[in-house]
């Protein structure tokens, strides 16, 4: 039995870096390392990289199955939403997050319309773009509706 690590993934062919050395072939893999402590990168398109530390041990095969997850198609980011007065209902797309200002709604990257909806006060709606793990601000005032 070959010594050194053997690594498998589901689902396989993910590319080994070991100590940020790219490694040849694809997982399932078994390197010939020495005894000792490595860092571990796996990194496959379409899937979140995996890192972490591995000891590969003397005169046995040290064995690492790990699962990759897919990369969500929607990255994700954050609206601060605050109005004055506050207690506004925070509707994203036409969706009610369920929440009322001041809050930190999750939202996908990109744009979106926010409309902010509170009883006695104008609807205001507002365009915003939010890049990936990026929080966008919201501080409106609204306005009393006029009958």
């Amino acid at each position: 039995m070959a010594k050194g690590l053997f690594i498998t993934t589901q689902p396989p062919g993910a590319d080994v870096f070991i100590n940020g050395a790219k490694q040849s072939g694809q997982i399932p893999v078994t390197l010939p390392l020495v005894p000792g402590q490595y860092n571990l990168v796996l990194r496959m398109p379409g899937y979140e990289s995996y890192a972490g530390n591995v000891q590969v041990k003397d005169n046995i095969q040290t064995q690492l199955n790990t699962t990759l997850t897919e990369k969500s198609a929607t990255r994700v980011a954050w609206a601060q939403v605050k109005t004055t007065p506050a207690g506004a209902e925070i509707i994203v797309d036409g969706t009610s997050t369920g929440q009322v200002t001041p809050s930190r709604v999750q939202i996908a990257a990109g744009i979106h319309t926010v409309t902010l909806r509170l009883d006695g006060y104008q609807v205001l709606r507002r365009t915003v773009q939010a890049g990936e793990g990026a929080t966008v601000n919201i501080d409106e005032l609204l306005r009393q509706k006029t009958n």
